[in-house]
């Protein structure tokens, strides 16, 4: 279903920009939009303000981030399967035994979780150690989302100023036609530029970067609540339901196995 709406998305985006880009068109020529003066003030502007505001590693990684919120979908199955198959194993060979698991392992948050499992004997212990890791995850995440709204708040900023700087080179060559329609269009693109930057590409970039990290510090908790569980001595089944009713109805898993022999084996809730 989720897959379904998500290609159903594409050809609604692509009548939308084409209705937006005609009625630009229509009621403006192609050449007037163009303004070197006014596109150098808003980008200079906005790279500045991104430059002084965060480090260069952050621009990376907020690129980097949008990339994957495109090409790479947040997915729960693995996590889930990995950290039940984890109780199974220690249920029947017992900690000792995730050492080589935590060496194979390249999530570097369920590996740091495994680690957490086999050196921990107390479940508070490890819950503590690792909503500290999740909130500090977070807060690398969000680095990008607050570089997106800085350059939702500065992009229309920018554009004010190249609006005023056209006024003034306008007023400054009253005697000279010519130049008042060069300061003109500068005045009026600089302002057109920002907004544009600011409600087609920085806010809704900012959404989708929320809504991806969300998702991730989804991902990070299910292991979470996952490890703690197994810390506890629980049913391997009541691990994998823990794990999997954190998800969306539309998007919970199967139990792995014979779910009826199971039911029949052991009690809900019962250890195995």
């Amino acid at each position: 279903m989720k897959q379904y709406i998500k290609n159903g998305k594409i050809p609604i985006v692509i009548v939308l920009l084409a209705m937006i880009v005609h009625a630009i068109v229509d009621s403006i020529a192609v050449t007037a939009l163009f303004n070197l003066h006014a596109l150098e003030i808003i980008l200079a502007g906005i790279l500045l303000s991104v430059i002084v505001g965060f480090s260069f590693q952050t621009f990376l990684d907020t690129a980097n981030l949008i990339r994957k919120s495109f090409k790479e979908p947040v997915r729960y199955e693995n996590d889930i399967h990995k950290v039940h198959q984890t109780a199974i194993k220690v249920k029947k060979e017992g900690l000792l035994s995730l050492n080589k698991d935590i060496l194979k392992e390249e999530n570097s948050f369920l590996r740091d979780a495994l680690i957490l499992l086999n050196d921990y004997k107390k479940p508070e212990a490890i819950r503590d150690v690792m909503e500290k890791d999740i909130e500090s995850r977070r807060a690398n995440l969000f680095r990008s989302y607050n570089l997106l709204k800085v350059v939702s708040y500065v992009a229309p900023s920018f554009g004010l100023i190249g609006t005023l700087v056209g006024m003034i080179g306008l007023l400054s060559h009253l005697d000279q036609s010519h130049a008042i329609m060069q300061h003109m269009a500068t005045a009026l693109v600089s302002t057109l530029y920002g907004s544009l930057i600011a409600s087609f590409i920085a806010v809704p970039l900012m959404v989708r970067v929320k809504e991806y990290n969300e998702k991730i510090i989804l991902r990070y908790q299910i292991v979470m609540e996952g490890i703690l569980m197994i810390a506890t001595n629980d049913s391997t089944r009541n691990v994998f339901d823990k794990m999997n009713v954190m998800l969306d109805e539309e998007d919970r898993l199967d139990y792995p196995g014979t779910q009826d022999k199971e039911r029949n084996t052991f009690q809900y809730g019962s250890q195995v």
